[in-house]
């Protein structure tokens, strides 16, 4: 089974964006300039969770833990999915030029 049908697709919007601030009580600004350790399971899960909101608007960080707990490695496997994700859409949202993009820019 691969992760996608373990967790479902996730995706980061303003909305994903919004509950996230308001769960771990920092903006997705303070998580990319005050360093990311994924041994931060509080942020890790929240991060994973909010990713997962626009499918289902009631799921509960509880209950993401739970899942990640189903399997073996599916937290570590859900966070670098959702990661490169996460930052991706800050990027967009806000209208940050992507790292490649600049690079490709420079040649």
């Amino acid at each position: 089974m691969s992760l996608k049908e373990k967790i479902g697709e996730l995706k980061y919007g303003v909305n994903a964006l919004r509950a996230l601030q308001e769960q771990i009580g920092k903006s997705p600004a303070d998580v990319l300039t005050g360093g990311f350790d994924g041994r931060d399971m509080e942020l890790g899960t929240s991060i994973i969770w909010a990713g997962m909101l626009w499918n289902n608007r009631d799921l509960t960080l509880d209950e993401v833990g739970d899942l990640l707990d189903s399997e073996e490695k599916l937290y570590i496997d859900a966070l670098g999915e959702a990661v490169p994700k996460f930052l991706a859409s800050f990027k967009r949202v806000f209208g940050l030029p992507d790292a490649a993009a600049e690079e490709k820019g420079k040649n």
